[in-house]
């Protein structure tokens, strides 16, 4: 299965280092919602800003970015 990065990023980077495998983009998509809502419900933001400022990058195991999303989204 491939891997994929769930990045978070603003002015701020956090990098996933760790990964997580599955099956194609499709499911990445679906596991970067879950994760979207998931930090967005239970904080107000990160590293003192909010998450109307960050966004999920999302990369395959070559580095190359798939999608993004705005965690403004889910607020």
């Amino acid at each position: 299965m491939p891997m994929y990065y769930f990045h978070l990023s603003n002015d701020d980077k956090v990098t996933d280092v760790d990964g997580t495998d599955l099956a194609n983009v499709a499911a990445a998509r679906i596991h970067a919602i879950r994760v979207a809502r998931e930090l967005t419900f239970k904080s107000e933001g990160l590293l003192d800003h909010s998450w109307a400022v960050w966004r999920m990058l999302v990369h395959d195991d070559d580095g190359i970015e798939q999608f993004s999303l705005p965690l403004s989204d889910f607020e």
